[in-house]
């Protein structure tokens, strides 16, 4: 066979290649694969008994209005090992189509480009994306482009033992209470109860210095995270206020414990924790020895409270970017679907017409902590009054240094002294 016969006969057959790729690939029946990245259980470190059945629920959905496109997802993975897992698949050239962003990797992964752009879809397909809370979209955006968008939410409240305050002569603090409310509620409540010399009853619990900086718009670094601010004179003032709130109860530790038992006045809890409590005949039983009630953070009406949003993105090398999108838009903007992840997670749905709808409150009016413990109106006020949390690489390093060391300087008393030294080892993390 002459050369000219073969280069004709390897053309003919590159053709015939050709033809057969695109009567396939337009080839409306044919089967498409998404693959999905999750992992067992909740984003909030809670117990949930299903950790597949609203998800299942969901892909059954998504696979009878899409009758050629099938979803499939690698069940087992657990929250701990979901990171390693997917940085694994990326690297190997093996990443799923649609997968949950881990939020220690969110700002990594956009940097190198492993998520797809979404502001073409959302343009292209005109998005409402004003039906989400802000705080949610924003969680999934860098410089004003969408790369993921939010799934759940879990803000932190405050939970009030009522009967305490009605004890001391105190009202139900407003939806619109300052900090300085909060601390001069803490300030009356603790107290030497029985004489003995010792304070047995206090303002607070489980409240950290982090709560503090929010609730006094106070922020420790700048958006790109190469410059902190922790002995500026804001964050200096609210780390001062901290100080004091803990200087109340003396040296004595109070623990969760002892709200349990009704010594402690108030004690932040997350959505999540609070929904998964109400479930546990014992929680019941231990917090009904108590009249209690749950506002949003003080101070989160002018100053807003960071929160956390678990997120879904598309692989910038998926190969289905037309059908993924119609995925993540039913995991995220299906109000049915959002409206059954409220009524079976723990967290809080990202749309506003959920948490706002009629069957939202009539979940949260027949839960077994009583109708008027935790109402929509206030979680529709603490996803509205909220923020996310900074995206940039090394966030969640350096925030656990600074918490070591302000938490250990608080208890030392020695806080005005150690403030640059500390700001100085966090400067010095963040450019390593």
């Amino acid at each position: 066979m002459t050369m000219n016969k073969v280069k004709k006969y390897t053309l003919l057959i590159l053709a015939m290649v050709l033809v057969i790729g695109i009567i396939y690939f337009r080839n409306p029946n044919r089967t498409i694969t998404l693959r999905l990245g999750i992992y067992a259980g909740s984003s909030w470190d809670v117990p949930y008994a299903d950790p597949y059945h609203q998800i299942d629920r969901v892909i059954a959905r998504f696979e009878k209005d899409h009758p050629h496109v099938k979803v499939k997802y690698d069940s087992g993975i657990t929250k701990d090992d979901y990171s390693s897992w997917l940085s694994d698949a990326i690297v190997n050239g093996q990443q799923c189509d649609v997968f949950i962003v881990p939020n220690d990797d969110f700002n990594l992964l956009a940097d190198t480009k492993a998520l797809e752009n979404l502001n073409s879809f959302i343009g292209t397909n005109y998005v409402n994306t004003d039906a989400f809370y802000p705080s949610a979209l924003e969680a999934g955006e860098v410089k004003n482009q969408v790369y993921a968008l939010p799934y759940e939410s879990n803000p932190l409240m405050m939970c009030v033992n009522m009967d305490l305050l009605k004890k001391v002569g105190i009202s139900l603090p407003d939806q619109n209470w300052t900090f300085q409310d909060f601390y001069k509620i803490c300030q009356k409540v603790t107290k030497d109860t029985d004489g003995n010399g010792e304070l047995d009853q206090f303002g607070v619990t489980n409240y950290t210095w982090q709560e503090v900086l929010d609730e006094n718009g106070a922020t420790l670094f700048n958006d790109e995270g190469t410059e902190c601010y922790l002995n500026s004179e804001k964050v200096r003032k609210a780390l001062s206020y901290y100080a004091k709130l803990m200087a109340l109860n003396g040296h004595i530790k109070v623990a969760q414990s002892d709200f349990d038992t009704g010594k402690v006045a108030f004690m932040p809890m997350s959505l999540a924790q609070y929904r998964t409590y109400r479930s546990y005949p014992y929680r019941v039983s231990r917090y009904s020895k108590f009249h209690w009630r749950c506002v949003p953070m003080p101070g989160s009406s002018s100053h807003k409270i960071h929160v956390q949003t678990t997120l879904f993105a598309i692989s910038s090398h998926s190969s289905h970017k037309k059908e993924a999108w119609s995925f993540l838009n039913d995991l995220t903007l299906n109000t049915s679907n959002q409206q059954s992840l409220f009524n079976e997670s723990s967290g809080s749905s990202v749309l506003k017409k959920v948490m706002t709808s009629k069957t939202t409150q009539k979940i949260l009016k027949n839960d077994n902590m009583g109708s008027q413990v935790l109402t929509s109106q206030t979680i529709n006020q603490m996803m509205t009054s909220s923020q996310p949390y900074p995206h940039f690489k090394k966030y969640y390093e350096v925030m656990e240094l600074a918490n070591n060391e302000i938490t250990s300087s608080v208890e030392q008393g020695t806080l005005d002294e150690d403030l640059s030294h500390i700001e100085s080892r966090i400067e010095s993390a963040l450019t390593k």
